[in-house]
């Protein structure tokens, strides 16, 4: 299970939509889904935001006949360069998860993913200590509640592109105890299984090591995830494999046909309970807590700085030889 969004204290409903749109009138970016306009009736707040209707990017993935390294290293690029920008601002974001990642179809046929849903997204100004996220996707030191910042994002996006390349995520719960997810978490472990990534370059799996750090000193910045061989196609192999993850992502996040794939346009602000597993998220003081990185044998349940400018489609930031 990837779980419920977690979250609490000043969290409420009322605080997490002024927040939002605050932070939502502040960024413009070609890879962020842009605030139009605010509409504040005695009910409902309308917000009209930017038509982006290609799904979100397990839809891409599970759509598409052809699937390699290429692509997902150009989805990457588009993460990174939003989270760049996020980061140039201080803001950081917090909940970067696929469902978030929307995909803009351009005219020329090319794509490329927009971040969006900011409900959680905040600015840095010193540590925070708020627990919050999505627990496939949060970072060790929010679970520590020891104080965390900007880097939380890249940990996310580093468990990201590990789904991207394989089909399911470096640390995997049992059912629904969380606890053993967040043990995984906190130790850092990732494994790169045969023979889900038999096939997947060097070049990919050190990318991936360097964001899933536990070590915050020791993970990439956004920055240096841009500038890697492997996202700016320096490090992609010549000869490209056709990677098989549709149906892993199909089976490990429950993925189906969406009766309305369309993510923008006018959406009405509803409330959402957040859920705080307040006996998971305990404080944790574990000395030991490292990053290990190891290739070995398939997990059981598998064995068979930056400018503000405006977010026009034609500026759209994407990788030049990928479709995103």
């Amino acid at each position: 299970k990837v779980g419920r969004t977690i979250g609490d204290g000043n969290f409420a409903i009322e605080h997490m939509i002024q927040n939002e749109v605050s932070i939502l009138r502040r960024v413009k970016h070609p890879n962020i889904v842009l605030l139009i306009e605010e509409m504040d009736m005695p009910t409902e707040l309308y917000l009209v935001m930017e038509l982006v209707k290609g799904g979100d990017l397990f839809d891409a993935i599970t759509s598409t006949n052809k699937y390699t390294e290429r692509d997902a290293s150009g989805m990457l690029y588009n993460l990174a360069s939003a989270i760049k920008y996020l980061h140039s601002l201080n803001i950081v974001h917090r909940d970067i998860k696929p469902e978030n990642l929307l995909v803009y179809e351009h005219q020329d046929g090319s794509k490329s993913l927009k971040l969006g849903d900011f409900g959680l997204a905040t600015i840095v100004d010193g540590p925070l200590y708020t627990v919050c996220g999505t627990p496939t996707y949060v970072a060790p030191e929010i679970i520590a509640e020891t104080g965390y910042g900007l880097k939380v994002d890249i940990w996310a996006a580093g468990v990201i592109t590990y789904i991207l390349l394989c089909g399911f995520p470096p640390f995997r719960g049992s059912g629904e105890d969380q606890e053993v997810l967040f043990d995984q978490i906190l130790m850092g472990q990732v494994d790169f299984p045969s023979p889900y990534w038999d096939n997947v370059s060097d070049s990919a799996k050190e990318l991936i090591t360097m964001m899933l750090q536990v070590d915050i000193e020791q993970r990439f910045s956004a920055l240096q995830v841009l500038e890697h061989p492997w996202v700016n196609d320096d490090g992609l192999p010549e000869n490209e494999h056709q990677l098989s993850v549709a149906g892993k992502i199909k089976k490990h996040f429950n993925t189906g046909p969406k009766p309305n794939s369309t993510a923008a346009g006018v959406s009405v602000i509803a409330t959402t309970a957040l859920d705080k597993e307040r006996q998971v998220f305990r404080r944790r003081r574990n000395p030991d807590v490292r990053g290990h990185f190891k290739s070995q044998q398939a997990p059981p349940e598998l064995n068979s700085e930056s400018e503000d400018y405006s977010p026009s489609s034609s500026e759209t930031v994407r990788s030049p030889n990928s479709p995103f």
